[in-house]
């Protein structure tokens, strides 16, 4: 067992649990989305930071979004970013186990589990048993300067688009069932394409919500903020003017359709997410 994974995760979380108590919940410094938990309870920062555990049925694409302004002193900011290196400094090391055994890790993510919720009763409830690895992995969401003003937003436009070859097409369904009929039928469509004709692999992606920024200086940054957005105090004892996001992304798409490139809505390969190009941009060749 690889004993060093577990006081990595250990130091991380205490961390965050430290961090989060060393921060005085003040009106003028601190602002929480009052939005429910999974179990019917207000979170406290603690309760965000710690949030690293799958819910029952929840889909990994997802991480449990939990808005907030935090205004930090020179040393909470130092603190905050050494916890983002921590992060990643797990990542990296969970990324080496898997690499090598994902078998291993597996007993590994098992075994965090039985340590902490040893240690948290009121986590003993059922589902609450698989680390969500995008939910430790995430930073904190850091910004140098203090905005003037932040708008939230939900970003609902999230596909992942890749443009593939009709071999890299072909070698994606031959690591699938070739002997499965709706397989065999999916390569002879293939086959019955040009090989220069450029083609559309298609990942729908969780919304996401965003941070508008505007700086003194009229400077702009967005960033997504599954987390509460952090940034120095300057001084300054009030937050930011900000908007109060709406609990659930709106269900349609808000942004335009590029009119240029179009990728037919039926996917053409559905087994590897695979669409044509309704307008064909340039071939390959």
């Amino acid at each position: 067992m690889d004993e060093p994974i577990f006081k990595l995760f250990e130091k991380l979380k205490l961390s965050m649990s430290m961090f989060a108590k060393n921060i005085e919940p003040t009106a003028s410094h601190f602002w929480l989305a009052d939005w429910q938990s999974h179990s019917g309870h207000l979170h406290s920062l603690e309760d965000v930071l710690t949030d690293l555990w799958y819910h029952e049925d929840q889909d990994g694409r997802e991480t449990r979004v939990y808005p907030g302004l935090i205004a930090l002193s020179r040393e909470q900011m130092t603190f905050a970013n050494e916890i983002n290196l921590l992060k990643d400094e797990f990542r990296k090391a969970v990324h080496r186990i898997k690499d090598n055994d994902d078998k291993n890790w597996r007993e590994i993510q098992s075994q965090l589990a039985r340590r902490y919720l040893s240690l948290n009763d009121s986590l003993s409830k059922e589902g609450l048993h698989r680390l969500h690895l995008k939910q430790v992995f995430r930073h904190i969401p850091l910004v140098v300067r203090r905005p003037e003003k932040v708008g939230f937003s939900w970003y609902t436009s999230g596909r992942s688009i890749k443009k593939i070859t009709k071999q890299e097409a072909y070698d994606l369904l031959c690591k699938l069932n070739t002997d499965a009929t709706h397989i065999k039928i999916q390569i002879e469509r293939l086959s019955s394409l040009a090989d220069s004709e450029p083609l559309a692999r298609v990942q729908n992606q969780a919304p996401v919500l965003r941070a508008n920024m505007v700086f003194a200086d009229k400077k702009r940054r967005s960033m997504n903020v599954s987390l509460p957005l952090m940034f120095p105090s300057e001084g300054k004892r009030n937050l930011p003017t900000f908007n109060l996001p709406p609990v659930e992304p709106p269900k349609q798409r808000q942004r335009l359709v590029r009119s240029d490139i179009k990728i037919e809505d039926d996917p053409f390969l559905p087994s590897i997410r695979v669409h044509r190009y309704a307008t064909r941009p340039p071939s390959f060749y």
